[in-house]
């Protein structure tokens, strides 16, 4: 068991922003079906969703779901070869990225005074990420190319693999009980707690997109955030000299 912590490591969608924005849906909705219409020559929206639906359901990253899709003959005869960086700018130009609220200055001054390394980790696309974070306030100031990982840079793994945690801990050299996983999926929740790092659960103010049922009573969640602005509120202790103490009962 680690005696510091030293890095926190935050999911991105429907975490440093509320899943309540629907941003999340609309993404992975029309936006993405009009994508394999465009790029990919589906015949239709419906055939689109069918397919992305299907095997996002099982790989939980769009990028991971065409890629597989593509491979396991899924798309029509015709259909160039799936490339995630076409899909990342794809939604980089055709995102409203103002559906999104940039943070406040003092929650960006909170993360800075932070005494831990920031990590972003995402299933999304590398450019579609960055985007994000510019539009939250959060990119230069929190996160930069160095500290940011995408699904670009672990695949062929994605969360929940093991595999693509692991690719984090070799980049920024830690060891898992040295970091915090900040995340509004279970899924990533259990994976990360089983490879020994601390948890705090994103539950959200909406519930809509969740893939599995969240239980804030399950043992791999060390703590419970509605949001991530309550995290200095709620986790006080993270801003002392032993970060640990915030997770003591």
């Amino acid at each position: 068991m680690a005696k510091i912590l030293k890095c926190i490591i935050w999911d991105v969608d429907d975490t440093l922003y509320d899943v309540s924005t629907g941003f999340t849906s609309y993404r992975n909705g029309p936006v993405v079906w009009q994508f394999m219409v465009d790029h990919l020559h589906f015949p239709s929206l419906e055939a689109a969703k069918e397919v992305r639906d299907l095997y996002f359901e099982k790989y939980h990253s769009t990028a991971k779901a065409l890629t597989i899709a593509q491979q396991e003959g899924t798309f029509p005869s015709h259909s160039p070869k799936f490339q995630t960086a076409d899909l990342s700018q794809y939604w980089a130009e055709y995102l409203d990225f103002t559906l999104l609220t940039p943070k406040t200055d003092s929650f960006l001054q909170d993360l800075q005074s932070l005494p831990l390394l920031h990590v972003a980790f995402s299933n999304g696309p590398r450019i579609y990420v960055q985007r994000v974070l510019q539009r939250l306030g959060m990119w230069g100031t929190i996160f930069t190319d160095d500290t940011l990982f995408a699904v670009d840079d672990v695949l062929p793994y994605c969360k929940p693999e093991k595999e693509a945690f692991e690719t984090i801990f070799q980049r920024i050299k830690v060891s898992p009980e040295e970091c915090i996983m900040v995340e509004d999926s279970m899924k990533n929740i259990r994976c990360a707690k089983q490879l020994g790092m601390k948890t705090i659960f994103v539950v959200g103010k909406g519930q809509d997109d969740k893939i599995l049922n969240p239980s804030e009573k399950d043992p791999a969640v060390d703590a419970v955030v509605e949001t991530v602005e309550q995290l200095k509120d709620k986790l006080g202790a993270l801003w002392s000299d032993d970060p640990l103490k915030a997770f003591v009962v």
